[in-house]
């Protein structure tokens, strides 16, 4: 298990954050079985810098507390971060303190070696756990677990209960838990051009009934003597203005009679 130290300072009386931040350091909490909750400061960037440190696994902390010009060291894992949601600034830290001679519980997390079979294929590799819970002295915490995920086909998991875990470490998460899956990728199902939609009323020819009624509408219109394009036909019998002429060789409209003369 890799260490690493770091110093603080017991906070006396109330410190605002933001002058604590102006010199460089930020507040946290330190507390325990055998520690009662202390508001401690420390440099950001030493806590910047053990922050990074986690991504590689589980870290004990040497924790070097000043107070009253005395020092004294407390092994700390840290429990929380919070920074700040605009800025990603940390802004507070909670350790944990633990006993070197009791047993305490950890979460370390769980890395995956190898390419699996199945991803070779197309399949995707699906986490579903990504950490354990375990209980052990701090002398036989591991930082991390690794898994072999290469031998993995499509359809293929690893549990829990698949695990191997160094000797002095009791596992406390549930062994029939999945860990990680191979699953087939999944493709949406394209229509093709011309294909009937499915749930759409479809004719024996293959039309669907919007496109069959305009086409019967538009035979009924030739069959019929429907007025050309322009208005129908005005009084008298003579054709509306913008009307279409009378075909080739039709005989022209009756003109109307003269008025009989007057007795």
């Amino acid at each position: 298990m890799k260490r690493v130290e770091m110093e603080a300072q017991v906070r006396e009386g109330r410190i605002a954050s933001k002058k604590m931040r102006k010199d460089g350091k930020v507040p946290a909490v330190v507390y325990g079985k055998e520690t009662k909750s202390m508001p401690i400061e420390i440099k950001v960037k030493d806590i910047e810098k053990t922050v990074k440190t986690l991504a590689e696994g589980t870290l004990l902390i040497t924790l070097k507390l000043t107070e009253k010009g005395k020092t004294e060291e407390k092994t700390v894992v840290i429990q929380e971060v919070q920074r700040d949601p605009m800025t990603e600034e940390i802004i507070h830290t909670d350790f944990h303190q633990i006993s070197e001679t009791e047993k305490s519980m950890f979460k370390l997390p769980i890395f995956t070696i190898g390419l699996a079979e199945g991803v070779k294929i197309g399949g995707v590799l699906e986490f579903v756990t990504r950490e354990l819970e375990v209980r052990c002295l701090p002398k036989d915490l591991p930082s991390k677990i690794e898994v072999d995920t290469s031998a993995l086909n499509i359809g293929n998991d690893i549990k829990v209960s698949d695990l191997k875990l160094p000797e002095g470490v009791e596992l406390m998460t549930a062994k029939e838990k999945v860990v990680c899956s191979v699953v087939s990728h999944k493709i949406e199902e394209v229509v093709a051009p011309g294909a009937a939609v499915p749930g759409a009323e479809v004719t024996a020819e293959g039309a669907q009934p919007e496109l069959i009624k305009k086409e019967r509408a538009g035979e009924e219109g030739e069959e019929g003597a429907a007025p050309a394009k322009g208005g129908a036909p005005a009084k008298g019998g003579a054709p509306a203005k913008g009307g279409a002429a009378p075909a080739k060789g039709a005989a022209p409209a009756a003109a109307p009679a003269k008025e009989g003369k007057k007795k």
